[in-house]
């Protein structure tokens, strides 16, 4: 009896001393606890995200044994890149540590792995998804008109994280905005606030715009109609009688041949009936003539029956180029003509 009582203490002491030596061993693809051992790992988030580009973040234990840790990320479970391996020391105590990886996309799978002389620790894989407050391009959003010709800006501001510093390009679809955007500035920098504008000086014809950023993964911007419209002279020449004069001008660009042309007389508007405080009230027509490959004409002789403040306005068919009006010009009728 004596004898079986000392087995079964040899036994429950076997138990113990099984129990004790898997508490030394590593627990799997988070690491070990206590002791020396293979070290103790965490994957952790991404940091200091831009464009592509950010820090990969970590917790090591080396668990008293000189250890070395990398990174493993790449589009897939399988991964493909590897970051330096770098060591981390033989101590006890949990570690915080970092690596910068570039051409990390969305959706990219990443995990922290760790080794000493006890083996090799895999972290859990993570996916990197970035935080809601990513970036976003603001532009102004509203259609706008500008003369043929004539320079404007595009303005607007990055916003969210890391918007200081950063390259953007002006992009265009041409009408009808059918063809793919493509590049029509120099880069841009962005100031430490995240604004950015662009002098545009080569859009001859409506187009759409957007501004991108030249990241590999590149951030658009909303979409911006400019419409670009005729660009028109105004000039008058007396004839010698009174109210008869002869009106001319030029219209650029020249391929607009045909287009409808109106005398119009400005006429101010009663305050309530309208926002506009001007009304133009049509006089006369004509169409545009062919002059010379880089512009058109108009010219036709009138009898100015309203005195008053003119312009001309020159309308094409729908297409490529808006209708755009010239300066105003002040014109006298004949005597005893009524005042416009």
């Amino acid at each position: 009896m004596r004898i079986a009582k000392n087995d079964k203490r040899g036994t429950a002491g076997g138990a113990i001393l099984l129990v004790l030596l898997a508490l030394a061993l590593p627990l799997g693809a988070e690491g070990a606890v206590g002791g020396t051992g293979a070290p103790r790992v965490a994957t952790g988030t991404v940091s200091h995200v831009h464009g592509t580009s950010g820090q990969l973040l970590a917790t090591v234990n080396p668990h008293g044994l000189e250890t070395t840790y990398f990174f493993q990320y790449g589009p897939t479970l399988a991964y493909g890149s590897l970051t330096p391996t770098l060591p981390v020391g033989s101590g006890i105590i949990t570690v915080k540590l970092s690596q910068p990886v570039s051409g990390l996309l969305v959706g990219y799978h990443y995990r922290v792995v760790a080794s000493n002389s006890a083996g090799q620790t895999l972290g859990r894989d993570r996916v990197f998804a970035p935080h809601a407050n990513a970036n976003k391009i603001e532009i102004p959003k509203e259609a706008r008109v500008d003369v043929f010709g004539s320079p404007f800006l595009v303005t607007g501001r990055l916003t969210g994280l890391v918007v200081g510093g950063r390259k953007l390009v002006l992009q265009s679809s041409p009408f009808p905005y059918l063809e793919p955007f493509v590049t029509i500035s120099a880069p841009a920098t962005t100031n430490s606030l995240g604004a950015f504008s662009f002098r545009v000086t080569n859009l001859f014809q409506s187009a759409q715009l957007r501004v991108a950023t030249l990241d590999p993964r590149p951030l658009y911007s909303s979409v911006l109609t400019e419409h670009v419209a005729v660009k028109v002279s105004f000039h008058v020449r007396s004839s010698g009688q009174p109210g008869l004069v002869r009106i001319y001008g030029t219209v650029k660009p020249a391929g607009l041949v045909g287009a409808l042309v109106r005398l119009q007389l400005a006429k101010a508007v009663r305050p309530g009936r309208s926002e506009r405080g001007t009304h133009f009230s049509t006089q006369f027509t004509t169409r545009v003539k062919r002059a010379t490959s880089t512009f058109s004409r108009f010219s036709t002789v009138v009898k100015v029956r309203h005195s008053g403040n003119y312009r001309v306005l020159v309308e094409p068919k729908p297409g490529p180029i808006a209708p755009g009006s010239s300066p105003h010009l002040p014109l006298k009728a004949a005597p005893g003509s009524k005042k416009g």
